[in-house]
Order: structure tokens, then C-alpha cells, then sequence
């Protein structure tokens, strides 16, 4: 029992973790007969943030030590939800060389730049455990591929912006979550970068050796629309000095 907490305990953060709805605080437009303290409204997100509902059991790995218990996965707040044996819930300890290994997935925490399209397009959640200062943030990604240069797909749920109405929030109803699959191209030392499957982005993300990579494009006739074409890209990329 004592091995097992220890353990448990180096992958186990008791951060608060509470399954409470996501809710969203909004600021409406000020007008002369609207009061400035009535301004703020409080909306509650219909659904719920994590991408399965049940628990699982997965494989939290640190290094060679592996530890198996039921994980669920928050994909709005971005952290993985643990079910300890006294059926406590805690999130599993965030670092670079912990692992996680779900539903057939494996998933690492990886640095990223949050897009200006996001910030435009949705309510971010905000972390304030967050260390990382202005548009970086860490967060779990699927490989797809193997090498030194990697393409990997983060899959997140989102709130998108409120739109004002002609009329006002008088028949306003929240909005639902939606779910989002992105793909990344990270190379050593830098952040993950955010693609699209396409030419023009595989090679602004692998820019370096633009010259090459488009060579290499042009000579075998590839699209980079599938994950196939950008993996074989990716992988040639990691051959060039």
C-alpha cells in the first residue's frame, strides 16, 4: 500500500479538480440606459468538457515506471483527470516526461503558440498555473509519426465568441462546445507549430530547408493533403544536414 502512494504520488497532482460545468463570463455592450454594473453576464456551457465521459483505464509513464489507472481526458482545460484508488480526483501531474497512453493514443505535453484565430474565434480557458509568458502554452498532443522532427494532432473542445444580435441577449440561448482537430509539425528545440495539410504550410513550417523540402515536393508529385504525403515529407526533412 505505502509503495503504491509513493508512486501514485509522482504522477499525481493534487491540484483542485472539480467536475463543475464550464461557465463564461461576458461583458455586454454599454448603452446610456444601461447601468455599468449590469453589464456582466454569466453564461453556462452546455455539455461537458471532457472528450469521453467515462473513465478509462490508461497508462500514465514516466520514463520506465508505468502506472495504470482510470484517466478521462478535459480537452477544454486541457489536463488529464485521474481516479486515485479511494476514487479521488486529482490531474496527472504535467510534465514533459510524463506520458500518457489512452485509447490506443499516446499523448505528450508539448510548448505551442496559441493563433490570433483563436483568440478571435473562441473563449480560451485561462490556466493560471501557466508559466510560460505570452502566446505559449503547454498542452497534450497525439504523434503521428517518429524521428526528430514529429507531426502530431491536438484535439481540443472550444466555446466560440457570442455574437451580438440586433436586438440584444433578450432570446439569447448559450452556445455548445465544439470540438476541434488541429495538426502540428514540431521541430528539436522550438514549438509546435500549427499546420495545415497543405504545401504551402509543410513548408513554412520546415522553412530552414525550404529549398530542399520543396525539391522534394516538386519531384514526387506530392500535395501534402494527406497525412501520409506531410509524414513522408517530414521524414525526408530529417535526412537533409
Amino acid at each position: 500500500m505505502l509503495f503504491f502512494l509513493i508512486i501514485f504520488s509522482g504522477f499525481y497532482s493534487f491540484s483542485q479538480d472539480t467536475d463543475e460545468p464550464v461557465t463564461i463570463r461576458f461583458s455586454l455592450p454599454s448603452t446610456g440606459a444601461r447601468m455599468q454594473d449590469d453589464r456582466t453576464r454569466i453564461f453556462t456551457i452546455k455539455g461537458s468538457p471532457f472528450l469521453n465521459e467515462e473513465y478509462q483505464i490508461g497508462s500514465i509513464i514516466n520514463g520506465t515506471t508505468i502506472m495504470e489507472a482510470p484517466i478521462r481526458y478535459n480537452a477544454y482545460y486541457d489536463h488529464f483527470q485521474v481516479l486515485d484508488e479511494n476514487k479521488k480526483k486529482g490531474a496527472v501531474l504535467k510534465s514533459q516526461n510524463v506520458k500518457i497512453k489512452l485509447n490506443g493514443k499516446t499523448y505528450h505535453l508539448l510548448t505551442y503558440e496559441v493563433t490570433v484565430q483563436d483568440k478571435a474565434l473562441y473563449y480560451l480557458p485561462q490556466n493560471k498555473n501557466q508559466k510560460l509568458n505570452g502566446n505559449k502554452k503547454e498542452g497534450y498532443f497525439c504523434a503521428l509519426s517518429d524521428g526528430e522532427t514529429v507531426l502530431y494532432s491536438k484535439t481540443t473542445k472550444r466555446v466560440p465568441k457570442f455574437k451580438l444580435q440586433d436586438h440584444g441577449y433578450t432570446q439569447f440561448a448559450p452556445t455548445d462546445f465544439v470540438i476541434l482537430t488541429h495538426y502540428y509539425i514540431k521541430r528539436k528545440h522550438r514549438p509546435a507549430v500549427r499546420v495545415k495539410l497543405s504545401k504551402k504550410e509543410i513548408l513554412y513550417a520546415l522553412n530552414d530547408k525550404y529549398n530542399d523540402v520543396r525539391a522534394y515536393i516538386k519531384k514526387n508529385k506530392l500535395k501534402a493533403k494527406t497525412l501520409e504525403e506531410v509524414i513522408q515529407i517530414i521524414s525526408y526533412y530529417d535526412t537533409l544536414d
